[in-house]
């Protein structure tokens, strides 16, 4: 089968579905071509899954070219589907499909927030944004909370056209990786506990919610104060390492690298924190399940039905006393054997085989195969 796959905005998350998704054995006899900025994503897709296992046409990021550009390399190539991520790609796809004879699935990579359609302006982008919406052949969702999201801003999309497809992650990877000696890399000494922060420094993942809640187990004297950990660059950092210093907790943080090695890091620390403000799906969360590690979460959309039924330890979204008071409980009394008792349950569930057979089959059904 011959893909042709877009992207507007490959980050994270569309990243890591690459990497995950498209290393599967369900797809070795499927040729892939990804229309997308590149910013180095061609080098880590050739890393994740080997040398143009995805062939990369680099695409301009402003959208009328993009559209120009794709419509073009549509009217070039025989691709059996076109498979665009997020909703950026998806519209601007649908867009330079116009008039030509190809199926189209786009992949959800994210939900929808009010504050995106306030005022006239938004109304009249929500309502193209329907109609291209319901020109989609088909509208792959990756947790039931991002489809029940999607049907209530556009509840006139057919529910047929959306595949709710729960995601998942390699699980044997998290699960078996050592530990790294990250506490003697640190020179920290066995009665601090460390708090891992694997999350982007943008406003959805709440690192600041992370931030009050240990200046509120400072400002309660709470001893020894934990030390948050924080890995890779980007985003609003700076500004965010910025309030930290104006809580007057900059001893408190340590700036780490990006990994390569998620798993030993996750293991590596006494307990992750996951204060995210929304997600499509956690995919962090099935990570550090998988891994056996303590997990405070908030109880956001398309992460709180990642962690239901799991022993981690949730708050509202933005609630940082409840916050510090999770972390005090765990610092004094650690609920790893419990995490390590569901470990094996988190590798089933969230296992990257299951999610990537169920989307060949939506391919296979599309396409007629």
């Amino acid at each position: 089968m011959d893909v042709l796959m877009t992207a507007l905005q490959p980050g994270g998350g569309i990243k890591t579905f690459f990497r995950y998704i498209y290393g599967q054995e369900c797809y070795r006899d499927c040729v892939f071509t990804l229309f997308a900025p590149d910013h180095g994503l061609s080098d880590y897709l050739d890393k994740c899954l080997g040398k143009n296992k995805i062939r990369l046409i680099e695409s301009p990021e402003e959208p009328l070219s993009f559209v120009r550009e794709l419509r073009t390399v549509l009217k070039k190539t025989s691709s059996d589907l076109v498979h665009s991520h997020g909703f950026g790609a998806g519209l601007l796809t649908e867009v330079s499909r116009t008039g030509l004879k190809r199926r189209h699935l786009m992949t959800a990579h994210d939900v929808f927030l009010d504050s995106q359609f306030d005022g006239g302006v938004g109304s009249a982008k929500k309502f193209v944004m329907a109609r291209l919406f319901q020109r989609i052949d088909a509208i792959h969702t990756v947790t039931a909370d991002a489809t029940e999201n999607f049907r209530t801003f556009f509840p006139n999309v057919p529910a047929k056209q959306l595949y709710p497809i729960l995601h998942g992650v390699d699980t044997d990877y998290f699960a078996n990786e050592p530990s790294s000696d990250l506490r003697a890399q640190l020179g920290e000494g066995q009665d601090t506990r460390l708090v891992g922060f694997f999350g982007r420094f943008m406003g959805q993942k709440g690192f600041r919610t992370l931030v009050d809640a240990i200046a509120e187990l400072k400002s309660a004297e709470f001893m020894p104060l934990p030390k948050v950990v924080t890995f890779g660059w980007g985003g609003y950092i700076r500004e965010d390492y910025q309030y930290i210093e104006e809580k007057g907790l900059s001893e408190q943080f340590i700036q780490m690298p990006g990994t390569d090695n998620m798993p030993s890091m996750i293991k590596a620390v006494d307990m992750v924190v996951m204060p995210s403000r929304w997600e499509a799906c956690g995919l962090l969360a099935m990570e550090v399940l998988s891994a056996g590690i303590p997990l405070l979460s908030s109880d956001c959309i398309g992460l709180r039905e990642v962690v239901a039924g799991s022993p981690a330890r949730t708050f509202l979204p933005g609630d940082h006393a409840r916050l510090a008071d999770l972390i005090r409980k765990e610092a004094e009394q650690s609920s790893k054997q419990e995490f390590a008792d569901y470990q094996s349950i988190a590798v089933r569930r969230f296992g990257i085989a299951r999610p990537a057979q169920e989307l060949r089959a939506l391919y296979d059904q599309l396409v007629g195969s």
